[in-house]
């Protein structure tokens, strides 16, 4: 019995639609917690009489956090189960951002920040993989797409409620952002199975394996000897941080590196502080909560939008416009005036244009790694990609507060151009470029493995 044709050729029942459900949302919280320090910032300046300065290395310490959860829980996960180790990850996030709300001052918020962290950056893999195994081929892509929109969706949830939040009722938002992922973890731990390709290649959990199929509604032999097509036995190359700089993948490899360090570097240095600096520009609290919430907004649809280029120009001039968009937006918000007597639209427009573009960037660059590189030397190239573009994340805090330390707000926003820029020349220099009509969802299951 072959288990990733029968889920393939199988129906997509109501069960594993609802458990693809749970999972999507877990995503969505990761990325409601992610951003409610960025949201509570200017609301925790303002009653602990603090400055911008003494959340810097809060910020830090929370992205260091969350690129060893990812590595970490990524191992763990295929160790043990997707299905344990997301519980364990939502859980990790999900308490110390609760504790958050009781805390009164900034040193409270290093090891919360750090433990949070470490389940933010585990929950997003095992997700993504539990979406992609629970789901047949031909319903593959919409599982997919909910994970990849679910981070920017919970930011978007978490401006919209910070917009309402005044600054005294500041702890409500970690209230929230631990209070329901922890229900969630209670409703998983009934409801939500484990992958049926993990269990399959473990002959101990053949019965829970066919008890799972049942449900689904694909019964399978009890019997029957199972595999796993997509989990040949390979011959397995030895590979090292040479083989990616060998002369068939430097450029490839140097490029990819540079792309991800300079678009997450900008995607998380606005995120950081681009509530603070409209709140210290006087601008009312709802409106510095909208303006992460347009940026996400931008983000879902860069999610979305970002397959179809890919599907229609190819990936090469689908990176160059949208990274070229996304330092010409830069450049508009550093000619706003951050004036709260006029009308805002402007700023709003600008703020979802580059939260877009960068994000459209971000989003599609994974799938991008998984294409540059063979089966063999994929999960060494992709690994190392995405570990140099988690340094982006960890250094954004300190380079964007030196940027409005040293320039000022609109200096800030020059500043994330000129790293767009740098993005926009990395993918110049990538040989290896998805050709049109390769769908962008086709390379993320492989991206995960």
């Amino acid at each position: 019995m072959d288990i990733s044709r029968a889920i393939d050729a199988g129906k997509w029942s109501n069960y594993q639609k609802f458990a693809v459900l749970i999972a999507a949302l877990a995503i969505i919280l990761d990325g409601f917690a992610n951003q409610v320090l960025a949201l509570s910032i200017p609301m925790m300046i303002k009653m602990w009489h603090v400055t911008r300065d003494d959340f810097k290395w809060v910020q830090v310490v929370g992205y260091a956090g969350m690129a060893v959860g990812t590595i970490v829980f990524g191992i763990l996960g295929d160790k043990v189960g997707r299905r344990p180790t997301l519980m364990t990850c939502v859980l990790l996030f999900a308490v110390p951002t609760l504790i958050i709300a009781f805390v009164s001052g900034v040193p409270a918020l290093y090891p919360l920040r750090f433990i949070g962290g470490l389940g933010l950056g585990g929950c997003m893999p095992n997700a993504t993989a539990l979406l992609a195994e629970l789901t047949p081929a031909r319903n593959r892509a919409v599982a997919v797409t909910s994970g990849i929109v679910g981070i920017p969706v919970g930011g978007t949830l978490g401006g919209f409620i910070a917009a309402g939040v005044p600054a005294e009722h500041w702890p409500s938002l970690y209230l929230m952002g631990g209070a329901i992922p922890i229900v969630i973890a209670i409703v998983m731990f009934f409801v939500l199975p484990e992958s049926p390709r993990f269990m399959a290649v473990r002959p101990e959990r053949k019965a829970d394996l066919a008890k799972l199929m049942a449900k689904f509604g694909n019964p399978i032999d009890p019997n029957a000897e199972v595999v796993d097509s997509i989990d040949k036995p390979q011959t397995k190359q030895k590979v090292t941080l040479g083989t990616l700089f060998a002369a068939d993948y430097k450029m490839d490899t140097i490029g990819l590196w540079g792309a991800m360090f300079f678009t997450l570097l900008s995607v998380y240095g606005v995120i950081n502080w681009l509530p603070t600096i409209l709140a210290q520009a006087k601008y009312p609290g709802s409106l510095t909560g909208q303006s992460l919430l347009w940026f996400n907004v931008g983000g879902i649809a860069a999610a979305l939008g970002g397959a179809a280029c890919f599907n229609r120009f190819g990936s090469k001039w689908a990176l160059v416009v949208m990274a070229a968009g996304a330092v010409l937006a830069a450049i508009w918000l550093s000619v706003i005036p951050l004036n709260p007597a006029l009308s805002p639209t402007s700023l709003l427009v600008a703020i979802t244009l580059q939260g877009g573009l960068i994000n459209g960037v971000q989003t599609t660059m994974y799938a991008l790694a998984a294409f540059v590189y063979a089966t063999e030397i994929r999960g060494a190239g992709i690994g190392w990609a995405v570990g140099i573009g988690r340094l982006g994340s960890i250094v954004s805090p300190l380079f964007g507060i030196y940027l409005l330390d040293a320039a000022g707000p609109h200096g800030f926003f020059i500043g994330f151009a000129v790293t767009m820029s740098l993005s926009l020349l990395s993918i110049l220099l990538i040989r290896r470029h998805m050709p049109r009509r390769i769908r962008i969802v086709d390379a993320v299951p492989a991206m995960e493995s």
